[in-house]
């Protein structure tokens, strides 16, 4: 009896572990919607500022990876 009651326990735990992630997926869901549909609206209103922006970032992270990848390979030129 204790093994079937058992069993039924874990049932329920699961289910209602199913039904926690499934609320916690759609809220989930909904923020990045959200957040999607402003980053959106923002690159809409200011295009010019974005693709600035974007290629500063791409500068800076390109310069950063040509050292860090560079760093090694001018040691034994001179």
């Amino acid at each position: 009896m204790d093994l079937q009651k058992f069993m039924e326990d874990i049932k329920t735990v699961v289910q209602d572990g199913e039904q926690l992630l499934k609320a916690s997926a759609t809220e989930i869901k909904g923020k990045a919607i959200a957040g999607a549909k402003s980053t959106d609206r923002l690159v809409r209103t200011h295009p010019y500022q974005t693709v600035g922006i974007m290629l500063g970032l791409g500068l800076i992270v390109g310069l950063l990876a040509s050292r860090a990848c560079g760093s090694g390979s001018d040691e034994g030129e001179e």
